[in-house]
């Protein structure tokens, strides 16, 4: 029982990571990924099974922590982020909690398929010789 508890909360912690991952302004990270920022999100928890569900996560390395300037900050504080199997994982356990099977995926969420580019956009399958050069001449 106390092992579903302490997964859902890292899963808790992985959705909140992955929702806040691109709110930076150049090289200032979001506040809301700072651990003082994690901490308050999840105030409702206890602060020592909050401390050991991060500590789990970054030595199954699927977060990271570094220190970086953050919004609103003159000094560097110490941000957590999610590293690509932390992406991954996240974004699988997501589209279960829509009820989307975990392979079927916008395109660019790798989702498997051999033309997925990370800008969402796909490239025409060349095995069909639907196109034959897509330079521009």
């Amino acid at each position: 029982m106390e092992t579903d508890r302490s997964r859902s909360l890292e899963l808790s912690l992985l959705l909140h990571l992955l929702e806040y991952r691109g709110h930076q302004v150049r090289f200032e990270a979001d506040q809301r990924t700072t651990e003082f920022g994690i901490f308050r999100a999840f105030s409702t928890l206890d602060a020592l099974e909050l401390k050991n569900a991060l500590r789990t996560l970054e030595n199954t390395r699927l977060i990271y922590r570094r220190v970086q300037y953050v919004v609103g900050f003159s000094e560097p504080k110490l941000v957590y982020s999610l590293t690509p199997s932390g992406h991954r994982k996240a974004l699988d356990f997501r589209r279960e909690e829509n009820g989307d099977p975990v392979g079927a995926g916008a395109p660019g969420e790798g989702n498997g398929g051999d033309n997925d580019r990370p800008d969402g956009l796909t490239l025409p399958s060349s095995r069909d010789g639907s196109y034959a050069d897509h330079t521009g001449t």
